[in-house]
C-alpha cells in the first residue's frame, strides 16, 4: 500500500472499522460512495433481487423486490484490491469481510 498521509490515514482507519460492522449485509450505493470516497477508490455495484425465501437469501428492507448495492465482504475485496493490500482469502461472507477488514487495518498501522 502507498505511504497515506496521516489525516487520510485515520478517516480509513474509522471505515474499516465502521465496515467491519456491516457483516453479512448489502450495502446501498449511498454507502458504496461513502467508503468509496474514504479508501479514495472507485467501487462497481448492481442490481440485486431479494430472495428472502432462501434462507442465504438477500431480504431488503419494507418489501422492496430490488436494490442498487454491493455486498459488504465484495467491497472489502474490492477496497483491498484497489489498494494493493493482500489478504487470506475465506468461503464465507463474514470470514471475507474480516479477513480484509483485518488486513487493511494491518495496513494501515502507523
Amino acid at each position: 500500500m502507498q505511504t497515506v498521509e496521516p489525516v487520510r490515514r485515520k478517516a480509513m482507519r474509522e471505515a474499516v472499522r465502521e465496515l467491519r460492522d456491516y457483516d453479512h449485509c448489502f450495502i446501498s450505493q449511498e454507502g458504496a460512495d461513502h467508503f468509496a470516497e474514504r479508501f479514495g477508490v472507485k467501487l462497481s455495484t448492481h442490481v440485486a433481487r431479494a430472495n428472502p425465501d432462501d434462507p442465504k437469501g438477500l431480504t431488503l428492507e419494507d418489501g422492496a423486490t430490488e436494490a442498487v448495492g454491493i455486498d459488504a465482504a465484495d467491497m472489502a475485496e474490492s477496497i483491498c484490491k484497489s489498494l494493493g493490500v493482500g489478504y487470506v482469502p475465506k468461503m464465507g461472507r463474514g470470514s471475507r469481510l474480516r479477513s480484509c477488514c483485518d488486513a487493511l487495518e494491518a495496513a494501515l498501522k502507523d
